[in-house]
C-alpha cells in the first residue's frame, strides 16, 4: 500500500550533522506541522529518519494527526509497527535508518495545516529512538518548512514524509550519507558534545 501512495508533504532530507529528539517513553513526544495543499487527501502513511542502535529494529510508536501540536482535534491516532530501510552507521554506536509505517482507512484531510506527532515509541531492548532534526532544510512542499514542538517547547523541525492519495506526487527527498559526530543524553536530544554541554549546563 505504502509504495503506491503519493507524497502529500515532505520536510526535506535527513541532516547527517544534526541529531534528533527522543519520542520513546511515556512523557516524550515530537510534533511537526504539515500542509495539505492540493485538495482533499487521504493520509495513509509516514516515513522518517531516526537514530537507533544497530541491534534494534522496527520500533512501534503511537502516531497522531491533530489540529494542534499533540492536542486539538484528533483526526488519527494509532499505535503502529514501523519497518526500517536504508540503515547505515552514524557513529558513536548508532545507525541512521528510515522508519516507515502505513495504515488503512486514514483520515481525509482538506487543504490546511495539521500536526503529526510521534510518541510512546518502544523497542524490546527498551533503548531510545531519536527522530532526526533537519529544520526543514531542502524541503520542497508547499507550507514547508514544518514547525515543531516537543517537551521543551518549540524546536527545529524533523526529517519526514507524509504519504497518501488525492494530490500530485511531490517526489521524495534524496540523501547523501556522510560521516557525523553523534552524542546522546537522556533528556530527549541527541547532539554534538559541545551542544550537550550547553544544553545541560
Amino acid at each position: 500500500m505504502f509504495a503506491a501512495a503519493q507524497t502529500i508533504y515532505e520536510n526535506g532530507p535527513k541532516d547527517d550533522d544534526t541529531p534528533g529528539w527522543r519520542y520513546d517513553g511515556s512523557h516524550l513526544f515530537v510534533s511537526d506541522s504539515f500542509a495539505v495543499s492540493g485538495g482533499t487527501s487521504t493520509i495513509s502513511g509516514t516515513s522518517l529518519w531516526v537514530l537507533i542502535f544497530p541491534t534494534d529494529h522496527n520500533p512501534t510508536a503511537e502516531v497522531t494527526i491533530t489540529s494542534q501540536p499533540n492536542s486539538g482535534t484528533v483526526y488519527f491516532d494509532q499505535t503502529l509497527q514501523f519497518s526500517e530501510s536504508n540503515c547505515y552507521a552514524a557513529g558513536w554506536g548508532y545507525n541512521w535508518c528510515v522508519e516507515t509505517a502505513s495504515w488503512a482507512n486514514g483520515p481525509a484531510l482538506s487543504n490546511g495545516t495539521y500536526w503529526v506527532t510521534l510518541k510512546n515509541a518502544s523497542l524490546p531492548s527498551g533503548a531510545p529512538v531519536f527522530w532526526n532534526q533537519n529544520a526543514g532544510m531542502g524541503c520542497h512542499s508547499p507550507g514547508c518548512p514544518s514547525q515543531a514542538e516537543g517537551v521543551l517547547g518549540t524546536i527545529p523541525s524533523e526529517a519526514f514524509t507524509i504519504m497518501g492519495s488525492g494530490e500530485t506526487d511531490r517526489g521524495t527527498a534524496a540523501t547523501n550519507p556522510k560521516t557525523s559526530s553523534i552524542f546522546m543524553f537522556g533528556g530527549g536530544f541527541a547532539g554534538l558534545a559541545g551542544m550537550l554541554r550547553r544544553l545541560i549546563g
